[in-house]
């Protein structure tokens, strides 16, 4: 197989690559928790309020997880399939976004926990984290070059 990795001149890797389906069953358990999470807050509120608000907000929570399970159940069918676009130098790795990067910087990487059997590295910052996706034939290259950039106090795991 060949690399699916460009150079340009000046150095910097691009590559396109499928995002894994566990990878984004992953956000919807986040998703879900959260807007529990939320919901029940808000049902705690109600009843020490006196409960007279309660009906109405288990509708409006009810409704809330009903719009976050749709939103998922209809991601749903293109986990697996969707792809993501990358862009990696010296100083990091940039998830390329429509209108937008967002920048992983190596000096800034706490945490790094390399997955080869999902061809994934996933990158973890003080606020944020991301997850970076191969082809199986550039998953070595890819992490030699993260690891060997990232700082000596970086937790580096291996699933």
């Amino acid at each position: 197989m060949s690399s699916r990795i460009e150079k340009d001149e000046q150095g910097v890797y691009t590559w396109t690559a499928t995002v894994d389906a566990r990878y984004e069953h992953k956000a919807f358990r986040i998703a879900f928790g959260v807007t529990g999470g939320i919901c029940g807050m808000y049902l705690l509120m109600s009843l020490a309020l006196g409960g007279d608000m309660l009906g109405f907000m288990l509708l409006i929570c009810v409704a809330a997880l009903a719009v976050v399970g749709g939103v998922c159940w209809l991601y749903n069918f293109y986990a697996g399939k969707r792809s993501q676009r990358y862009r990696m130098d010296e100083n990091g790795v940039h998830v390329v976004l429509r209108r937008s990067n967002a920048p992983f910087s190596f000096r800034s990487i706490r945490k790094a926990v390399v997955s080869p059997s999902r061809n994934m590295i996933e990158l973890y910052q003080a606020i944020g984290s991301g997850a970076v996706f191969t082809a199986p034939e550039d998953f070595e290259f890819v992490r030699d070059f993260i690891l060997q950039r990232l700082p000596d106090d970086t937790v580096i795991l291996y699933e």
